[in-house]
């Protein structure tokens, strides 16, 4: 005769809460984890926006052979960088039309507490987030020229500066951006902490 084994087979209660106490653990975990990653990714987006804005400027004015003027918004929230490509010396011809990216919302055009400037180590303009030239917020007038240099209205005079970005009292958010105005070349930081900027 065959023996019937009765026994069931499956979890126990006590195993089934053991798991999900863990599953909850380790989501609670990834959850904590993901804060600093957001406020990394926000200020990386809005350093890419910067950087990205300023390549396609020098990237037209070299192409196009055309001036192409640069803008910093820093007065109205969201902050924004445009640009415009200017009519030829002498030309009739209308403005270009005014291309601009706006930062994603919680990211400004901001300098941390407590970080130094760039291994460039262009001057800085105070607090202000963006010395351009020497000048705090920019001159008046900034450009791309057909050359691809960053220069003032004049096209002579070149421009050299530092944007940093970042979101409010979140140091390791900082970010900057520099422009060596003879080249135009446009380069990127990021603030790692004791180990200070990183290219």
């Amino acid at each position: 005769m065959k023996k019937i084994d009765r026994r069931e087979k499956g979890f126990t209660l006590l195993e089934a809460v053991l798991v999900i106490g863990i599953i909850f653990v380790i989501s609670g975990i990834a959850i904590v984890q993901s804060f600093g990653s957001t406020e990394n990714y926000v200020a990386g987006s809005a350093m890419d926006i910067v950087v990205s804005q300023l390549r396609v400027a020098r990237g037209l004015a070299i192409s196009q052979r055309r001036s192409v003027q640069v803008t910093f918004n820093q007065t109205t929230v969201p902050y924004s960088i445009s640009y415009q490509i200017q009519p030829a010396p002498g030309s009739k011809e209308a403005l270009g039309t005014l291309n601009t990216a706006v930062l994603p919302n919680s990211a400004l055009f901001l300098m941390e507490t407590g970080v130094p400037n760039t291994p460039m180590n262009f001057t800085l303009c105070g607090t202000n987030p963006i010395c351009i030239g020497n000048v705090g917020g920019g001159p008046v007038y900034m450009q791309f020229s057909s050359t691809g240099q960053f220069t003032d209205n004049t096209g002579i005079n070149v421009l050299n500066g530092t944007i940093f970005v970042g979101i409010p009292n979140q140091v390791t958010s900082a970010r900057a951006i520099t422009i060596l105005g003879g080249t135009g070349r446009i380069r990127e930081y990021v603030w790692t902490g004791s180990l200070g900027w990183a290219q």
